[in-house]
């Protein structure tokens, strides 16, 4: 990938190539969390280069708006939350949670309040996460469910992190399975600190650092599997299955069940909202839990802010004295990925990275996204814009027979994922 090719694939703000792809589709923009504050503070975000504010009004009901109020354009974060609707504190004036005029304090003319609208966006609340639509509002898609959806509430938990990073380089490290037991050694590869500890637990599969890969072209994008071998068994090979579906997400697999979905949202060109969802079919979510694991937990992590504070000069917050007991140095997870991304951020020829065997999946996505903008300027719909059921795109991680088809496997996968093109 050159530096043309990435600008062109990070550029998000209205009007460029890339920002009208994403356009169509529902992204996530809030966690549920975000917006149900006991004083109804209103939230100020931004999605693909543009503010919005997302709010809960007294119905319970949540809306998204322009931020810049229509009157003078001043923040509508900063306003009231009241009966029906939010009140900008300029001069007063009220929207309903689909933009229409409620008030014009200053300007007493109810031709104008019906004749005038603010800009405001659909909104879907599924599974913790607060979704909108800002594309054209004639092409607006159906919702999308996935499989996080098909489990109970209390099997899933929700985060969001934002990063000082583009989204695309952010979801390149996702898709790049190699990176798991060197990275994040002290999850994944358990027989380093023990070898420090002088204690012998036996070589695992991910003690292989240099996995074998196989891609699947899919109607959404692309499923991978990653093999790894498992000491003393010929016949088996560990593998790692791992969806890469368009516009910006990705569903990890954990041991048995559990999985970690992610969207990897642009706010703009260079700041991302992660968005991570732990869930499993079968268990409990401890949210505490997760979020130690994933390491959305002080002081790198801002609950409030939903910020991972990851950046130069301060080491991407590396603890190098405790690095005899800890691989990175980092905290946790997604802060190891995170200081990553955001190391890529200085100005850097894109052009010059020597590429092996084992970033097959990162070059996959990099052409997945590439011809997919090619096929959308040509006239065609993004992938799978029109498919509503994404459950069956999942993830797995578990032991499979040389002679089995990772395709197939578990079987409640097989033959799911043969959609239709859109």
């Amino acid at each position: 990938m050159n530096n043309e090719q990435f600008e062109r694939l990070t550029r998000v703000g209205a009007g460029t190539p890339m920002g009208t792809f994403m356009r169509r589709y529902w992204h996530p923009i809030a966690t549920s969390a975000q917006v149900a504050a006991p004083d109804g503070a209103p939230l100020v975000t931004w999605l693909l280069g543009e503010r919005f504010v997302v709010f809960r009004d007294t119905e319970g009901k949540v809306g998204v708006l322009d931020d810049h109020c229509m009157h003078r354009g001043v923040s509508l974060g900063l306003g009231r939350v009241e009966e029906g609707g939010i009140r900008c504190i300029y001069h007063g004036w009220k929207f309903a949670r689909d933009g229409r005029i409620l008030e014009t304090p200053n300007h007493d003319s109810c031709a104008f309040r019906e004749r005038k609208k603010a800009r405001a966006f659909p909104v879907r609340e599924s599974s913790g996460l607060i979704w909108t639509y800002i594309g054209p509002a004639d092409q607006e898609p159906p919702f999308r469910t996935f499989d996080f959806d098909q489990v109970p509430d209390g099997n899933k938990s929700v985060f969001r992190g934002n990063a000082a990073a583009p989204y695309l380089v952010l979801w390149e490290g996702g898709v790049d399975s190699s990176h798991v037991g060197m990275l994040h050694t002290n999850d994944a590869r358990p027989s380093w600190g023990a070898k420090l500890r002088g204690e012998d637990v036996g070589p695992s599969a991910w003690d292989s650092l240099a996995p074998t890969y196989e891609v699947e072209r899919t109607p959404y994008g692309y499923r991978y599997v990653a093999f790894r071998g498992i000491p003393g068994n010929p016949d088996a090979r560990h593998a790692r299955q791992v969806p890469a579906i368009l516009p910006n997400m990705r569903i990890i697999p954990g041991h048995a069940d559990f999985a970690i979905a992610i969207f990897e949202v642009p706010m703009d060109d260079k700041r991302t909202a992660t968005y991570q969802m732990a869930y499993s079919h079968s268990q409990p979510i401890d949210r505490e839990w997760a979020a130690r694991f994933l390491g959305f937990v002080p002081p790198v992590y801002d609950e409030k802010t939903c910020n991972v504070n990851v950046s130069w000069p301060d080491n991407m917050q590396q603890d190098r004295s405790i690095m005899d007991r800890s691989w990175s140095g980092l905290p946790a997870i997604e802060v190891e990925d995170v200081a990553m991304a955001v190391s890529l951020t200085e100005p850097w020829d894109r052009s010059t990275e020597n590429l092996v065997a084992a970033d097959i999946a990162v070059v996959t996505l990099r052409q997945t996204l590439l011809d997919a903008l090619k096929r959308f300027e040509a006239g065609e719909n993004p992938p799978a814009l029109h498919v509503e059921d994404m459950t069956a795109a999942q993830s797995y991680d578990q032991v499979v027979r040389n002679s089995e088809d990772w395709k197939a496997v578990p079987a409640r996968l097989a033959g799911a994922l043969q959609y239709e093109k859109a």
